[in-house]
């Protein structure tokens, strides 16, 4: 089990419970497996999107975590316990495993479905039948802190890809809607923990854009 001092407000207690299996026969659990997860380095995303290249699930997840421990330390320092970065970072790294079997289904149609669903999403139950650890994570983590750093890593790496890879029209319009999301979740996680500083998410970012600081690949290039 989790914990942390409750002043901290970041993150719930941890406890796993029962999840009903999806079956498409008496023979078959669906629920994700090692060898699901070997298929991550050529599972790929942004389908609906012109693209250079394509991105694979496994790239996108490595991103995040690296992207979630650095918000993590630069926001939070050094008061989490190992236990919970633990936690954090194999949140990170699997958060989209679903995908392996549902695919990556565009946002606005998720979105969509969640608002004709409601309460009864049909995506949501089977991402929690077919990964029932990973949908105990993110309860874990729910209305906390390190949700906010989590999606603000999530947020950033798309934001980061299409501006990098996106072609087109399209693809330019989708880069300002996945900023505009970005910037939109800082002011969210200001107004719930106030006494953090998410500028740091935005230093990050413009970091990682190559907007300050030097570029280590181009030093290294001129270096004699």
């Amino acid at each position: 089990m989790l914990m942390l001092h409750s002043a901290t407000r970041l993150i719930k207690p941890y406890a796993r419970a029962a999840a009903p299996s999806l079956r498409v026969d008496t023979m078959h659990d669906l629920r994700l497996n090692m060898q699901d997860i070997a298929r991550s380095g050529h599972v790929t995303r942004w389908h609906s999107v012109r693209c250079a290249r394509s991105q694979t699930l496994a790239e996108h997840h490595y991103l995040v975590a690296m992207i979630a421990r650095e918000l993590m330390r630069r926001i939070l320092g050094d008061s989490l316990p190992a236990e919970t970065r633990l936690r954090v970072l194999e949140y990170a790294l699997t958060h989209d495993a679903p995908e392996l079997l549902m695919g990556d289904l565009p946002s606005p149609l998720k979105r969509r479905i969640a608002e004709v669903a409601g309460e009864a999403d049909p995506l949501a139950r089977i991402e929690r039948e077919i990964a029932p650890e990973i949908a105990e994570l993110k309860t874990a983590l729910q209305g906390s802190a390190l949700a906010f750093i989590v999606k603000l890593a999530d947020l950033m790496d798309g934001c980061l890809f299409i501006r990098e890879e996106g072609i087109g029209r399209h693809a330019a319009a989708v880069a300002e809607k996945s900023e505009a999301a970005f910037h939109d979740k800082i002011a969210e996680a200001r107004m719930r923990f106030a006494e953090l500083d998410w500028s740091q998410a935005e230093d990050l970012y413009a970091r990682m854009r190559g907007d300050t600081g030097a570029d280590n690949r181009l030093l290294f290039e001129e270096s004699p």
